[in-house]
């Protein structure tokens, strides 16, 4: 009696453990390359900065890079 009672337990866990379904994790999109999305802010920042140096080291003020 106690088997048979023990065999329907694990039946029934089974039976449940089954029933949950299983998802897949969606799946992400692809990334850009960052490289490619700010490199003209990138260039422009890098010129402001040298032309502020430059200006401030020639005339000592900088109006360039603000």
């Amino acid at each position: 009696m106690t088997a048979s009672r023990i065999f329907l337990i694990f039946v029934a866990a089974a039976f449940a453990a089954c029933d949950t379904p299983h998802k897949t994790p969606p799946k992400k999109p692809a990334k850009k390359s960052s490289d490619a999305q700010g490199i003209g802010q990138k260039t422009e920042n890098a010129f402001r900065h040298a032309g502020g140096a430059m200006e401030k080291f020639f005339t000592g003020h900088d109006t360039i890079s603000r």
